[in-house]
């Protein structure tokens, strides 16, 4: 899968930014990713993105807002219905799947119209988490859940 792959090199590269070091397996595992995704690259992007519908959540100063992902690579990705980023701001993304949540950090790089909302392009930093959901006890439908379901 996409994101998993995605994830599983931005763990890797935030290893190497801690200083931390990688076996011969990582090493060879980067290359590969970074190999895959190399072949194509333009705009003076050293990734190419490929095309995806996920939804996420986009979280930062004053920010709590569904999105749409469109476009997703190793260096960043690109979302919709998404509120207004100023470049260089930091953002979380976070894409639930199933009992896991992908949590990501990003920065913003560009922006367009579109529509309502604005079109945006981030940038990976930093090392993503990747939380397992367990849930103990029955869940209580409350004002977070209303929020939610009138934001759909």
């Amino acid at each position: 899968m996409l994101l998993e792959t995605v994830f599983h090199y931005r763990t890797l590269i935030g290893k190497c930014e801690l200083g931390c070091g990688l076996d011969w397996d990582e090493i060879e595992h980067i290359t590969r990713i970074e190999h895959g995704f190399a072949a194509g690259a333009r705009d003076g992007r050293r990734f190419v993105r490929q095309l995806i519908e996920l939804p996420a959540t986009m979280r930062g100063d004053h920010i709590n807002d569904p999105i749409d992902i469109a476009e997703l690579g190793p260096g960043g990705l690109v979302c919709r219905r998404a509120p207004f980023v100023a470049r260089g701001e930091i953002v979380e993304i976070v894409i639930d799947i199933g009992e896991r949540s992908y949590r990501f950090r990003a920065q913003g790089v560009w922006l367009k119209d579109d529509g309502e909302d604005y079109r945006v392009g981030l940038k990976f930093v930093g090392m993503p988490v990747c939380l397992h959901k367990v849930q103990i006890s029955t869940h209580v439908v409350d004002v977070v859940d209303k929020i939610r379901s009138a934001a759909a």
